[in-house]
């Protein structure tokens, strides 16, 4: 089966005072994909790893920088000639304007579960502050709602989540440049820490934005009735719905006890399948909080619509068992089709949305969710994730799971609807 890849042209408008650093940026991520390339065939020998690695701490200090920032840019290098544990940023400001150029290593779709060189750089966008800042100011609200345990408050919550940047990126390298291209990354930024609590987070939000509408929106226009909806949406209304689905699956992430983890390790894979399927199901369920102000005049219905829709597109990757965040999405779909609050209409050949199911379906999952974790019943757990059926791939033709229904299959495998993304970066006015 051939998969179409979408060609997208992504405009960033790089402020003139910032142009040659962003130049600079540019050319060091050459020397990442280099790194890359040669990690990936094997051909990477310390001796060469070396010699590329100096090569960016050179290219950095040859580039002009305001002099107020100077002082702060040149301890960033010296960072990077130590050496990083995971991602590093490199921050430059100037004026209001403010650039990052993010390098080391991530564990790359197409490295083998090895950690492979990677890089971004962009440009600063902080349209979206007020956005997180208000999801997070009701995430005590939210946690009494959900009764997880008085230790699980908003303020906790908020400490223990990832602390959000959002950037508007033009220029992609090594591991962050492959087939199912990350819109975001994870990074202690100095320090060694667990993988599972790095604690900073850089959303590349035109990335994300533009993936929505060149995969997710073919998807909800062939697939979904009343995708109109959201097809409609304003550039603006796309960046902030999108931010909030993120932020309530992150902070998912850290509500609720987890004894779960004690009875299961956590790399094993059903584990991981669940902690993204309970994170998914909270930030479901926090989006009824937000009717009122971030999510009014109609953005509730859309936001749930926009989920629906991501679900899909996360389930057409395909061998979702090495995917826990796509076998979340299916072990979700599954759920709706099971409770009624998502149904295949024959005569439109299209799925349709229950809203009133859906919302009562999202309760319910997300309260056995919780149950699960807390009591931390591994035997649960492997029956949550074997209920609908093996989650294998069919064949080597068919990338959906083998117990998939016949009209899941079929948007599964539509190769006339793009399943892969590719940026054209154009920079300037």
């Amino acid at each position: 089966m051939i998969r179409q890849t979408a060609l997208v042209d992504i405009p960033v408008y790089i402020p003139k005072e910032l142009t040659d650093l962003s130049k600079s940026f540019a050319d060091v991520l050459l020397n990442i994909g280099s790194l890359y390339a040669l990690q990936l065939k094997g051909k990477l020998s310390v001796v060469v790893e070396k010699d590329i690695w100096r090569e960016i701490p050179k290219r950095l200090r040859a580039t002009e920088i305001p002099e107020r920032q100077k002082d702060k840019y040149e301890e960033q290098i010296q960072t990077i000639e130590k050496g990083i544990y995971d991602l590093y940023p490199v921050t430059v400001n100037c004026g209001e304007s403010e650039v990052d150029l993010i390098i080391g290593k991530v564990f790359s779709s197409e490295g083998d579960n090895v950690s492979c060189y990677s890089g971004a750089a962009g440009v600063t966008n902080n349209n979206y502050i007020n956005v997180i800042d208000l999801f997070d100011s009701k995430l005590g609200e939210l946690c009494q709602k959900l009764a997880v345990r008085s230790s699980n408050d908003g303020e906790s919550i908020k400490n223990k989540a990832p602390e959000i940047k959002c950037l508007d990126v033009f220029s992609l390298a090594g591991g962050l440049d492959v087939t199912h291209k990350p819109i975001c990354v994870f990074f202690s930024g100095e320090s060694p820490e667990n993988i599972s609590s790095l604690s900073n987070m850089t959303i590349f939000l035109n990335l994300y934005s533009a993936r929505f509408r060149a995969l997710t929106m073919d998807i909800a226009e062939r697939y979904l009735l009343g995708s109109e909806i959201i097809v409609k949406l304003s550039d603006t209304e796309i960046s902030k719905l999108l931010l909030v689905w993120l932020r309530g699956h992150d902070v998912g992430h850290f509500i609720g006890e987890d004894n779960l983890g004690d009875t299961m390790s956590e790399f094993d894979t059903d584990y991981m399948i669940l902690h993204e399927l309970k994170s998914d199901m909270i930030a479901l369920y926090s989006f009824g909080l937000f009717s009122n102000d971030l999510l009014n005049n109609g953005l509730l219905e859309r936001i749930y619509y926009l989920s629906v829709a991501e679900m899909l597109r996360y389930i057409r990757r395909g061998n979702i068992l090495m995917h826990p965040d796509s076998a979340s999405a299916y072990l979700a779909w599954c759920y709706f089709e099971r409770s009624g609050a998502i149904k295949y209409d024959p005569g439109d050949e299209k799925f349709k949305i229950d809203l009133a199911l859906f919302e009562d379906a999202v309760s319910e999952f997300t309260e056995e969710l919780l149950s699960i974790f807390s009591e931390g019943d591994a035997e649960r757990a492997r029956k949550l994730v074997k209920c609908f059926g093996g989650l294998e791939t069919t064949n080597k033709t068919d990338l959906s799971p083998r117990d998939s229904s016949e009209n899941l299959r079929e948007v599964i495998n539509d190769t006339e609807i793009a399943h892969y993304i590719d940026y054209n970066f154009i920079t300037g006015k």
